[in-house]
């Protein structure tokens, strides 16, 4: 289902759509690509000619999460959102997904939502990579991919119900501005011991990365529930251990001897250890 709370990122109305094209009244017009997304990034968004994941990060990352490694992390996040979303069965509920990368996440949580919820839902996905959500639109035609900045979120004020972010910068104004005054917004942010085995052999000292979203987030949200998503998984090849590296920043971080180390070995036991956590609006 077409979200019905776009609004045009030039002028701020209202975007409808006819013949596979938005357009709003001020004759502001999107095509919509030929896999299904919309492109509504303006240009002076932009820090780069062309931001977020490039398309090798993005085969890497669609490689190893259709592997299923980390399904418990979408199931624990698929299970916080349907009891939030429990309560409201017979109205028609905005969901957006920020920061939604190739869509793994976005697409299982569409798939999970239970009757009649899913009848009433308006799920956006949104990356501000155009390869990203390029691969994202063809998991799933019956969510609205948007190529767009998670710094001025191209719908309008107070209108998701729920908004996810996983594993992605944390923009509190942008996301303020777009979620309802009852909505919630979960995040799902690395634990201490995230990939630990991984880190510790790629640098010569492992640094505890584990992110605050609340200290990040505390202008505009307060922290209503928090817990850990903890599993272990040993990977099996090079090829799984060669994806994994390519979807997180440590492929450019990680001193080049480390990186030659880790691409060495045959089988690698990781650590998956994520925070997901509840805020409402203060």
């Amino acid at each position: 289902m077409l979200s019905t709370s776009l609004q045009c990122p030039i002028c701020s109305h209202p975007l409808s759509m006819t013949s596979k094209q938005l357009h709003c009244d001020n004759n502001h017009t999107f095509d919509q690509a030929k896999q299904g997304y919309f492109n509504l990034l303006m240009s002076n968004q932009k820090r780069s000619k062309q931001p977020g994941d490039n398309n090798e990060m993005v085969l890497a990352r669609q490689k190893f999460l259709n592997t299923n490694i980390y399904q418990p992390i979408s199931e624990h996040l698929n299970q916080v959102c349907n009891q939030l979303l429990d309560t409201k069965k017979n109205s028609i509920t905005k969901i957006l997904d920020l920061g939604c990368g190739e869509g793994y996440y976005t697409d299982r949580l569409y798939s999970s939502l239970k009757p009649p919820i899913d009848n009433n839902i308006e799920l956006i996905g949104l990356d501000i990579s155009k390869d990203a959500i390029r691969h994202a639109a063809k998991r799933n035609k019956d969510i609205t991919w948007l190529v767009a900045s998670g710094a001025d979120i191209p719908v309008t004020p107070r209108s998701q119900d729920l908004i996810t972010c996983l594993f992605t910068r944390l923009m509190p104004e942008g996301i303020a501005q777009a979620l309802s005054h009852d909505g919630r917004l979960i995040t799902v942010t690395t634990g201490k011991n995230h990939l630990l085995e991984m880190r510790d052999i790629l640098y010569p000292s492992v640094k505890d990365q584990t992110l605050d979203p609340a200290a990040s987030l505390d202008s505009h949200f307060k922290l209503t529930d928090q817990h850990a998503c903890q599993h272990q998984h040993t990977l099996s090849s090079r090829e799984q251990i060669q994806d994994l590296l390519a979807m997180t920043p440590h492929q450019w971080r990680a001193p080049a001897e480390g990186r030659d180390k880790l691409l060495s070995l045959n089988e690698l036991t990781i650590t998956i250890d994520v925070n997901v956590s509840l805020f409402r609006l203060n």
